[in-house]
Formats: C-alpha cells, sequence, structure tokens
C-alpha cells in the first residue's frame, strides 16, 4: 500500500535442464507423456529409474504461498495466471476492526479468508495501526485508523508507541486476532504491522518506537499465530531485524517494493538479511514506479516468494515486448516450482515387503516451499489404489534434492500396478501440489510407470 519503492539486480533466469527420453524397457508400460523407465547399471538390474517429463517453463503452478497474490481487489495480471492467495491491508485496519474498546468487527477478514478458500487459496493481512495520508482518512463514514483508546503523542495524530497503554492493547488485539483464527488452514500468513506509516515499520513524524517495546509488538503477532508464517518489513536497522528475527522461530521478512533500487530494503544491505530466505519466507509487492525488468532479477537474486497483483504504475499490455517477458519470469520464478526428476523402485515388488524408493528433485523456482507436504507413492491395478507415505521430502528444497526411504506396501495381489506420485497437503485443505512436470491427472497425481508385485 506504501507509495514508497524500493529493488535490485537480477540474474537472467537459469536455463531448465533438457529432458532427455531414454529406451523404455520392455517391461515398463508407460504413458507417452509421463514418465521413462531407464536401464539400471550393472548390479543394480533389481531397480527401474522411471524419469519424468518436465512441463514448459512458463506453464502455470497455481500452488499457495508462492507467485502472484490477489490485492486491492485487483484481478491477476496478466489473465492468464493463477492467482488464488489473497491479501487484505487496507481493509483490516485497527480502527475498523476494533471501533471502541473490546468491541470487535472481524467481517471484513471473514471477507477475506472466504474469498481465499473458495479460490483454494490463502488468506494474509497486515493490521495498520497508523496510515498518515490515507483515503480513509478523508472518509467521514469510516473509523478513524487510529482507535480512540490507543494513546497518541501529544500534538500529534501519531500513536504514542512506547506507552504501555499502547503495548497493552496491541497484544490484546492480536490474542483476539488470534483465539479467532490462529487454527484456521485459510489462513497462510500474518504481517506484523502495528508500527510505523502503513504498518511498515518507519516513521516521518514523532518519536519512533524502542527496541525492546518494539520486539514486544513482533513478539504479540508471533505468539498469536505459533504456527503461522509471520512477517516483518525490513525497513527496520539491520540489527533489530536480526533480533526479531532470533527471538521469533516463526518470523520471516517483507519489503514492499520489489523493481525499486534495492526495494528500499536493508535485506540489500547486509548478507546475513539475504540469507534468511534458506528457511523464512522473503514476501513482497510491486512499488508504484517499478521497473519489471529489475523487479524480476530481484525475484531471483533475493529469493522473494510472492508478488502481488496490484501496485505497478502500468498495465500489462503497455510492457514492451522485454518488460513483459521479465514480467511472465518473476511471476512464473516467484517461490517454489518443484520437478520430480526421477523415482527409483524395485523392478519386482514383494507382495508383503518394504520397499526401497528413491525420489530425485528440482526446484526451478526462487525459494523453498516452508509448509509441509506428504509426498505419496500410490499403486493402483484394476481400480484398487494403495497409497504410502514417502514422507515430508520437500519444505526447504532451494536446489536439487533427493531422497531415499523404505516403506511397507500392504499386502497386495500378484500382478501389474500403475505407479503414480502426488504432494498432498496434510491438513487436506490445500489441492495437491502442482508440479513441473506433464502428466498430471484429475486427482492431481503424477503417473510414474508400472511395475510388478510378485
Amino acid at each position: 500500500m506504501t507509495d514508497r519503492d524500493r529493488p535490485t539486480t537480477w540474474v537472467a533466469a537459469r536455463a531448465l535442464a533438457t529432458f532427455v527420453a531414454v529406451a523404455c524397457l520392455a517391461t515398463a508400460v508407460l504413458g507417452p507423456s509421463s514418465a521413462t523407465a531407464q536401464s539400471a547399471p550393472s548390479g543394480k538390474r533389481a531397480q527401474k529409474t522411471f524419469a519424468l517429463a518436465p512441463a514448459s517453463v512458463g506453464v502455470d503452478l497455481p500452488n499457495p504461498l508462492r507467485g502472484q497474490y490477489r490485492w486491492f481487489g485487483t484481478d491477476p495480471t496478466p489473465s492468464t495466471v493463477t492467482s488464488n492467495d489473497v491479501y487484505y491491508r487496507d481493509q483490516v485496519y485497527w480502527g475498523r476492526i476494533e471501533p471502541s474498546d473490546n468491541a470487535w468487527d472481524f467481517s471484513l477478514i471473514d471477507q477475506g479468508l472466504a474469498d481465499a478458500g473458495a479460490r483454494g487459496g490463502k488468506f494474509g493481512f497486515r493490521v495498520l495501526a497508523y496510515c498518515p495520508g490515507c483515503w480513509m482518512n478523508y472518509r467521514s463514514d469510516f473509523p478513524a485508523v487510529t482507535p480512540s483508546f490507543v494513546p497518541l503523542q501529544p500534538g500529534t495524530a501519531v500513536p504514542d508507541w512506547n506507552s504501555p497503554a499502547f503495548l497493552a492493547q496491541w497484544q490484546e488485539l492480536m490474542a483476539e486476532l488470534g483465539r479467532r483464527y490462529g487454527d484456521d488452514p485459510r489462513l497462510g500468513y500474518v504481517d506484523v504491522g502495528g508500527y510505523g506509516s502503513y504498518g511498515e515499520w518507519h516513521v516521518d513524524t514523532g518519536a519512533g518506537i524502542a527496541e525492546p517495546n518494539g520486539l514486544a509488538v513482533v513478539e504479540a503477532v508471533t505468539s498469536a499465530f505459533p504456527t503461522k508464517h509471520v512477517l516483518i518489513n525490513t525497513m527496520t536497522s539491520v540489527d533489530f531485524t536480526l533480533a526479531a528475527l532470533e527471538a521469533n522461530p516463526n518470523l520471516g521478512i517483507r519489503t514492499d517494493s520489489l523493481g525499486c533500487p534495492d526495494m528500499y530494503s536493508m535485506v540489500a544491505v547486509d548478507r546475513r538479511l539475504q540469507k534468511v530466505w534458506k528457511t523464512r519466507p522473503f514476501f513482497s509487492e510491486w512499488c508504484t514506479r517499478a521497473d519489471p525488468v529489475l523487479g524480476a532479477k530481484q525475484v531471483r537474486q533475493f529469493h522473494v516468494s510472492t508478488l502481488s497483483s496490484s501496485n505497478m504504475p502500468w498495465t500489462f499490455d503497455t510492457l514492451t515486448p522485454p518488460q513483459r517477458s521479465a514480467y511472465a519470469t518473476a511471476v512464473a520464478t516467484a517461490g517454489y516450482r518443484l520437478r520430480l526428476r526421477s523415482l527409483t523402485l524395485p523392478r519386482r515388488i514383494e507382495a508383503d515387503g518394504k520397499v526401497a524408493v528413491r525420489t530425485s528433485w528440482l526446484n526451478q523456482g526462487s525459494a523453498p516451499t516452508y509448509d509441509r507436504w506428504d509426498v505419496q507413492l500410490t499403486l493402483t491395478r484394476k481400480g484398487r489404489a494403495t497409497t504410502v507415505s514417502l514422507g515430508d521430502q520437500l519444505r526447504g528444497v532451494t536446489d536439487s534434492s533427493s531422497s531415499r526411504t523404505r516403506v511397507a506396501v500392504p499386502s497386495l495381489r500378484k500382478g501389474r500396478y500403475d505407479v503414480s506420485v502426488s504432494v498432498v497437503d496434510p491438513s487436506g485443505y490445500s489441492a495437491p501440489m502442482y508440479l513441473a512436470n506433464r502428466g498430471r491427472t484429475s486427482s492431481g497425481a503424477y503417473r510414474v510407470g508400472s511395475v510388478s508385485v510378485r
């Protein structure tokens, strides 16, 4: 929502590995576009490796908490991109949620959750306590941004950030929101918000917040939402941001000006902050003077997971061909873009034995997934399916990764079985993950090939 702007440079998107189909084994029964069984080297002839076909570079992967999210009610840009996640900020400022002390109005948060839920996406929000120059200040039919029970600095409209009353009221607000929404699977993340102009953790007027009080503002949000991602804007000092990250394991970072110089963010000047993405999410939005070419470079350089559908100073159809290409690359590569390269199984499976399974993965995106996903192997014969879990293999995968596991397969009848792989949300809320592979079925699985059970 800020009219401030900030970026970096970006390294050209790496070329995706070319898929080479090798000779099919006579024993493999494969679909033409799904996977190819590869001959095992001498000594490993008891195994069969299936190489799965990759999807094209720009194919849309509508997974949660990656790519583009909807903001300000703006449809995806371009319209061919799927955008299921929803973000609110102006709609849910403090005075609107709590117009008077302990008088709550959660209708707009409920609306945002319902919108995201209907799309199968995730909802995120930031509560503003102070929004100088914003539209709602000029609407007499809207509550004030800063509630009347929050103390102000003398002679100003700026909250008294360091007063015990401000901190106590903020903690009470977050605790109430956490009680109501902390376990809702539709909620993906919460911006810390609260302090500073637009909740961005910077002020141009009045006294700033003292570090201990700033840490208390952050802790009120992270403790209210211990199982959700929480984000803090990186316009704070490096030392403060690092202290907040160390004290709050579920805290990630955000900057609001993708596509402007250094994103007006401290991430661009500190190597320690530039490593946060390996374990914590980094979300962003386009700035009001964004350069899409620069923004695409920043997505890769700083490992950004999400981008907004709004706030750009242009429309997609007004961009030059190089700008359109860069913008499309930014959207396609933001966040995780996981591809199953190969799956190795025994050529023959014992009906009541344990099965050794090896998977090889490639992340073609800018960042990992930070959530738990369950990789599942399914064996199907004559319409009867048996599914086993291969575990949480994908969280934190930043480049390439291999996993080996042995799983017990329930009693199976002898015969030939079709093999498929799916990546599912353990909570059951999100659709199975879209992989950067061809051959997705209507159930969200990817066909691998076939094996024999004896």
